[in-house]
């Protein structure tokens, strides 16, 4: 079977199983983000699973292997996770965004802090080596922005004063995230910590790419959408290219191309119709949001499950983001159960965090075992993420 062909039947049955398990989820008054991560499991280590029962190692289940793919489909769920940072953006008030910013920075600090020290001690508990701590714990500390966003959405929650919050301190997240990436890298390659003055550079890129980007894009890309006579097609091939320049932008200047995404997303929104926001989201939350979180499901591996060490880091992970986004939430500001809602928001890991313990990996830093326990690890904050921000919101509203 041709590699073309084995992508084409991957994405037809995980995009198939991701939408039917959505709207089952949907119609049960749940996030269909849960019924995508489910769907992606179900077609993924549950048919393995199941198949091998009665065939064992049949030859058909090696064509079922995401690593047999993942190099290639990863570029089309990186599209994924920009549509759903775009569709995110385009639902963002910049206005609230603003003005929740003053939460969302102490939010994000708090938020990378405790679950990295968390991290790091629950490997040292287990005798894990420093510098596999330090990378566990960095795993732990980064939020995957685009499961906070498609949570948030579901929920009807981006315009709220809890998603903006979340929203800006997932920007706030990614530069952090970056700065660790380099700590780390530089800590194996040249076992040295990296000069404050590459530090200082890698954060002005990425304060000036928010800044330039915002300034720039609000005074020009209105204008040039107005301006132009475009037909429908022309006018959304425009809108994709201004998305696409803008990731590559974030990219360019360190962050990750999801947050260029998100960007556009916010400043296009006042260009756009709601004819035109409706096609997007079509397009983003019915093929490639699906596409993106049922792969999550599907290449998660359940036998890290069998160990207690996976229990603990997932517990880490939890009560370290939760409480580090509450606390500086409540510090700047946040009510209690406001902060609640943030820190369960900033919950999901999925993204970076993986990048990191990939890093890790291919350096020898981190085992397959452990690597493997990161990416349960992951799926589990995912899937609780739109669960618990459901239940809290709730709360919210019943208590006042």
């Amino acid at each position: 079977m041709s590699l073309l062909m084995l992508i084409f039947i991957h994405v037809i049955v995980i995009v198939t199983a991701a939408i039917i398990c959505g709207n089952i989820m949907e119609r049960l008054g749940q996030p269909n983000i849960i019924g995508e991560l489910l769907g992606g499991i179900l077609v993924g280590p549950v048919a393995l699973f199941l198949f091998s029962i009665p065939f064992g190692d049949h030859p058909l289940l090696e064509y079922w292997n995401p690593d047999q793919i993942e190099r290639e489909i990863t570029i089309l769920i990186d599209i994924g996770m920009v549509m759903v940072m775009l569709i995110a953006g385009l639902g963002t008030e910049l206005e609230e965004l603003i003005k929740s910013s003053r939460y969302s920075l102490s939010t994000a600090v708090g938020g990378v802090i405790f679950p990295f020290l968390l991290g790091y001690g629950t490997g040292r508990l287990f005798h894990y080596e420093w510098i596999t701590c330090l990378f566990l714990g960095a795993s732990l500390s980064i939020t995957a922005v685009a499961v906070s966003a498609k949570s948030l959405y579901d929920l009807n929650l981006l315009r709220t004063r809890i998603g903006s919050t979340v929203m800006g301190a997932a920007v706030f997240d990614d530069v952090i995230g970056i700065l660790i990436l380099s700590l780390l890298l530089n800590i194996i390659k040249h076992a040295e910590l990296p000069s404050l003055v590459n530090l200082a550079i890698i954060f002005s890129q990425s304060v000036a790419f928010l800044l330039i980007s915002g300034v720039v894009g609000l005074r020009i890309v209105p204008r040039i959408l107005n301006r132009l006579r475009l037909s429908k097609e022309f006018r959304l091939g425009s809108i994709l290219l201004i998305v696409l320049t803008y990731a590559v932008a974030a990219r360019i200047s360190g962050l990750h191309e999801i947050i260029g995404a998100f960007v556009a997303g916010l400043i296009l929104r006042k260009s756009l119709t709601n004819a035109e926001v409706e096609e997007l989201v079509t397009w983003g939350f019915g093929f490639f949001g699906p596409l993106f979180f049922g792969w999550i499901g599907f290449v998660v591996r359940l036998h890290p499950l069998l160990n207690i060490f996976c229990y603990a880091v997932i517990a880490a992970a939890c009560v370290g983001k939760i409480v580090g986004c509450g606390l500086g939430g409540v510090i700047s500001g946040l009510s209690r159960k406001e902060a609640l809602s943030v820190g369960v928001g900033m919950n999901g890991r999925g993204a970076v965090e993986l990048v990191l313990a990939g890093v890790g990996l291919e350096y020898g830093v981190i085992s397959h075992e452990l690597f493997s326990i990161v990416v349960v690890m992951a799926f589990i904050t995912t899937i609780l993420t739109p669960i618990g921000l459901k239940a809290t919101t709730r709360w919210m509203t019943e208590t006042g």
